[in-house]
């Protein structure tokens, strides 16, 4: 029989860290990913244009977002946000955020640089979620439950399971998922109140096709579990200590919590706008606008290969005026056709 040492933080963890302020310069958060090393750098009030770089197997995404663009979110009422209504928990997707779509196109742009498909991009996002710190809603906003947008989350450094579910699901929104948020009951010496995100995997092949195991339909299709709170959880069995990592498809149950009440909320309703255009501090974002690399290897090739070409018709060999065939200068007649290539000979003299 198994018994459960440490499970996913679920509710259990409050690791305070200070909000962002405008005094603060960055913000960066790791991870790692089938033995690549990334980073996401947040420039508060940077002047700088996004930015994504590459040298070995270490990524890095700089972004600069104006403190203004945080406060914004800041300021909407307190008392809309409170945990009392888990159906309005949608209207804090923030699918119209120019920075979070920003963020959204360039770890695509690292996907489609690898050659992933989308559940192994799916399983990218969803590991830089679970390295985003799990903050409780008291340790940081002194609320017991408070919804927060992903752009606060950011700023905050942190935030709970409904917080990061959010982040989660707004980015994986931006770039044509078809997702849907988990809200329910996990019982493991206690029960919490928890939310995640399903996904509905289209395309179930590739190396994480293995872990696609926990699901749950809506509206005939079916919704695989995302787990954003946390990477793994650790559980004994037989007196040995056995991880379980959560990847798109893996829920607490496999580390032996239960879950009740699952209750599957639609992102299809309507959303907070955000911030718009005539903000500021709003810019339009295109996907892959200013990483297409694709575009330089071209040019590359073409500043290479051109000056060979050019120097090949230059040095191309002369040919026989009769038939074509290629000849050297020195050939007095041509191999294949037998034409006379040297000035006529002088004629013979007569035999006597």
């Amino acid at each position: 029989m198994k018994y459960i040492a440490i499970i996913l933080a679920l509710s259990l963890l409050f690791i305070p860290l200070s909000h962002a302020s405008s005094e603060n310069n960055m913000i960066a958060y790791n991870w790692s990913f089938y033995g690549q090393n990334f980073e996401v750098v947040i420039n508060i009030n940077g002047s700088g244009n996004a930015s994504l770089s590459h040298s070995f197997n270490f990524w890095v995404l700089n972004i600069s977002i104006p403190y203004s663009a945080y406060q914004f979110y800041q300021d909407y009422p307190a008392g809309y946000r409170l945990g009392d209504n888990l159906t309005y928990l949608s209207y804090f997707l923030t699918p119209n955020d120019t920075y979070i779509q920003e963020l959204a196109h360039m770890l695509d742009t690292i996907a489609k640089e690898n050659g992933w498909n989308r559940l192994t991009e799916a399983n990218f996002i969803l590991t830089f979620v679970q390295n985003v710190p799990y903050v409780g809603d008291y340790a940081s906003t002194g609320f017991v439950d408070y919804y927060k947008f992903p752009l606060e989350t950011l700023f905050q450094q942190g935030g709970d399971c409904e917080d990061k579910s959010l982040l989660l699901a707004t980015i994986l929104y931006i770039l044509g998922y078809d997702v849907v948020l988990f809200a329910m009951e996990v019982q493991f010496q206690g029960l919490y109140g928890h939310v995640a995100v399903g996904l509905n995997v289209k395309d179930k092949s590739g190396p994480f096709a293995r872990y696609l195991q926990y699901y749950y339909a809506y509206d005939e299709k079916d919704y695989y579990y995302m787990e954003s709170t946390g990477s793994e959880s650790l559980v004994t069995s037989g007196g040995s200590i056995e991880n379980v990592h959560y990847w798109v498809g893996i829920s607490p149950e496999a580390a032996g919590a239960k879950i009740y009440n699952l209750t599957v909320i639609p992102l299809n309703s309507p959303h907070y706008n955000g911030y718009h255009q005539q903000y500021n501090y709003a810019k339009k974002i295109k996907s892959q606008e200013n990483f297409n690399w694709y575009v330089y290897y071209a040019l590359a090739l073409v500043a290479v290969f051109v000056p060979i070409f050019i120097y090949a018709v230059l040095k191309e060999k002369k040919r026989c005026p009769s038939c074509g065939y290629p000849i050297e200068e020195d050939f007095n007649y041509c191999p294949n056709c037998g034409y006379w290539l040297k000035p006529p000979r002088p004629p013979e003299p007569p035999f006597s």
